[in-house]
């Protein structure tokens, strides 16, 4: 390292020969391609990092509105469900404690169900 230091000194001070130039053209030619070949994997490292913090950005981001549409659709069930749940219990009520609704209630299903066997009846006539 000493002797390129002197001729490098030489070079600058326009006193080197021929021999010396070209020493000296093969060093810098050969720390030209170290320097290159190291600054290739600096960015090739730079790149692969990027990639993958791209992707976890990526992940994260359809994660987060995955979550939200979850989110959303179960407020929208929660907030749907107990009115269709207390209606259909109201309808499914099979027990009366009070006779004269349950007699009212048995012959609005009689006439439904008569209603239904005279359409029946009709669209088999013709």
């Amino acid at each position: 390292m000493r002797e390129t230091d002197d001729i490098l000194r030489r070079i600058a001070n326009n006193e080197a020969t021929e021999e010396e130039m070209r020493v000296a053209d093969e060093y810098l030619h050969h720390l030209s391609q170290r320097l290159s070949s190291q600054i290739d994997a600096w960015e090739k490292e730079e790149n692969t990092s990027r990639s993958h913090q791209s992707r976890r950005v990526w992940l994260r981001t359809a994660l987060a509105a995955a979550a939200c549409l979850l989110l959303l659709f179960s407020i929208t069930l929660w907030f749907e469900h107990p009115d269709k749940t207390t209606a259909t219990a109201v309808v499914q009520k099979d027990t009366f404690d009070n006779p004269e609704e349950a007699a009212t209630e048995a012959e609005q299903a009689l006439l439904k169900f008569s209603e239904v066997i005279n359409k029946a009846t009709c669209y088999n006539a013709k």
